[in-house]
C-alpha cells in the first residue's frame, strides 16, 4: 500500500523542493542497496546521486509519485530526468 499524493504533506514537498533547489538538481528514486526506496538529487555535472533528507518511504510507487510532483514544480519531465541519469552514468564511467 502507498500514500496517495494528497496525503503527502505540503511541508514535506516544500522541504524536499528546497533541498533540490539548493543543489540545483531534480528528484529521482534510488532502490538499489536499500531496504526501502529513497529520494535522491541528480543533476548535470553530478558524479553520483545525492541523498535527500526525508522520512521513510514505504513503496517505489509512493516514491515515484513524490519525485514526479517535485520535478513538476521545476518543469522537469521523465525525458529530462533520464538524460540527466545518462550524463551521470557517462561521467561515472570515465
Amino acid at each position: 500500500m502507498f500514500i496517495h499524493p494528497h496525503i503527502v504533506s505540503s511541508e514535506l514537498v516544500h522541504e524536499l523542493d528546497r533541498q533540490l533547489t539548493r543543489l540545483g538538481a531534480v528528484a529521482h528514486v534510488a532502490v538499489e542497496h536499500f531496504d526501502t526506496p529513497i529520494l535522491v538529487a541528480i543533476g548535470r555535472g553530478f558524479l553520483a546521486p545525492v541523498s535527500l533528507h526525508h522520512p521513510t518511504i514505504n513503496s517505489f510507487v509512493e516514491a515515484e509519485l513524490i519525485a514526479a510532483r517535485l520535478n513538476a514544480l521545476q518543469g522537469i519531465g521523465d525525458r529530462q530526468r533520464i538524460r540527466i541519469l545518462q550524463s551521470i552514468n557517462g561521467a561515472a564511467g570515465r
